[in-house]
């Protein structure tokens, strides 16, 4: 086997979706590897070495795959979306994105025509990107509980309210904004210069250097105009986003695994103590061998998530898959990373090693896009309310 030729999934997926997966994971092994060692040597990334991967990879194909084809996107499927994701999971400081570089599929189901021309079309011509300003110092995971608001004035919007770990908004031309409209909720388009936006500052995490900042903003006065308010959004448009989202934090979570598992069993093979190969003594058997099955079913969870969500089914239940994949696979790679780390011994321990990074990254998996206890919430609500068959079939 080559290289950077795909394993076989455990999940049979098609033809176009393994090439697809082949080809993101030659470009992640031939053109971001490159890259994640020289962070990890300047403990810094060179917006221009991320700009030069996303301009190649767009080059390559693997640029809004998931957006409408009417837009110059491919309708990528969830399952080829999936596929794409668990390779990028395959590169440190979320350099990944560059091969998994998506466009706001959500929101263009729900904007207006001119809403798509203004500001979607300018991202598909790679002149722009958005920023999800959804979670709130006293709102993360639980939607309902936002105090950011809009109050019409006249035929304009004013917003005010605060917006924490909004990603990307260091490079964001404008943000997606979720506040309440009186009794409801919508999403606003606000863009970046808007002289209401105000960036209070962007906190430094455990997984930096990374590909994104997180900003803490402050929408102060914000007038939008009432063109810019997205029609029929309310908090269902943020639950589209966090379905999609979840999935994908599975399977890079997936890609992640593999890789450490790869590299951990090579250095097992090589790595000699007592007279013998560690990979010769049971106790770095048995955690390769736990490692491996729990990767095997997180990933045939995803994929299974996955292909709910494109049979365009009942929305509760694609839900609720989403949020079992996204629990499942994000507590196994935190239980991978810390197996594989502790086979590497005292080099895992070094920052430079890809072991280190990847623990000090997988951490927020458990947290963004819903904690762990909130998936466990939305499973046990669907659970209760519709039985275990709509989830295991």
């Amino acid at each position: 086997m080559s290289k950077v030729e795909a394993v076989v999934p455990l999940f049979e997926l098609p033809d176009d979706v393994r090439e697809l997966k082949a080809r993101a994971r030659a470009f992640v092994e031939r053109e971001i590897w490159p890259i994640e060692e020289k962070v990890a040597r300047t403990e810094e990334i060179d917006l221009a070495d991320v700009a030069m991967l996303r301009r190649k990879a767009k080059a390559e194909g693997f640029s809004m795959l998931n957006m409408p084809a009417r837009l110059g996107g491919k309708d990528l499927s969830m399952l080829g979306q999936v596929g794409i994701e668990e390779e990028a999971g395959r590169a440190t400081n979320g350099l990944g994105f560059t091969v998994a570089d998506r466009g706001p599929r959500e929101l263009v189901e729900m904007a207006t025509e001119d809403q798509i021309q203004r500001f979607v079309a300018p991202i598909m011509r790679g002149e722009a990107r958005e920023a999800w300003a959804v979670t709130e110092p006293g709102a993360g995971s639980d939607v309902s509980g936002i105090t950011t608001a809009a109050v019409k004035e006249g035929s304009d919007w004013v917003i005010n309210g605060e917006k924490w770990f909004v990603t990307d908004a260091d490079t964001s031309a404008f943000f997606i904004v979720l506040a309440w409209a009186g009794s409801e909720q919508s999403l606003f388009l606000v863009r970046r210069d808007n002289p209401g936006v105000k960036f209070i500052r962007f906190p430094h995490f455990m997984h930096d250097p990374y590909i994104s900042k997180h900003a803490e903003m402050r929408f102060v006065d914000c007038r939008v105009q009432d063109a810019d308010r997205v029609p029929a959004s309310g908090d269902e448009g943020a639950k589209a986003w966090f379905t999609a989202e979840r999935l994908f934090i599975a399977a890079r979570a997936c890609g992640t695994a593999e890789r450490l598992i790869e590299l951990a069993r090579s250095w097992a093979q090589e790595r000699v103590a007592y007279g013998h190969p560690i990979a010769d003594y049971q106790g770095v058997q048995f955690p390769l061998a736990d490692s491996l099955t729990e990767l095997a079913a997180a990933r045939l969870l995803t994929y299974y998530a996955a292909a709910e969500f494109d049979r365009g089914g009942d929305a509760r239940i694609a839900h609720g898959k989403a949020a079992m994949a996204k629990l499942f696979a994000s507590e196994m790679i935190a239980r991978v990373t810390d197996r594989a780390l502790q086979i590497f011994g005292g080099r895992g321990f070094m920052q430079e090693h890809v072991a280190n990074r990847y623990y000090r990254e997988v951490r927020v998996d458990r947290i963004w896009e819903g904690t762990s206890e909130i998936q466990r919430l939305i499973i046990a609500r669907g659970l209760l309310k519709r039985g275990p068959a709509p989830y295991v079939s």
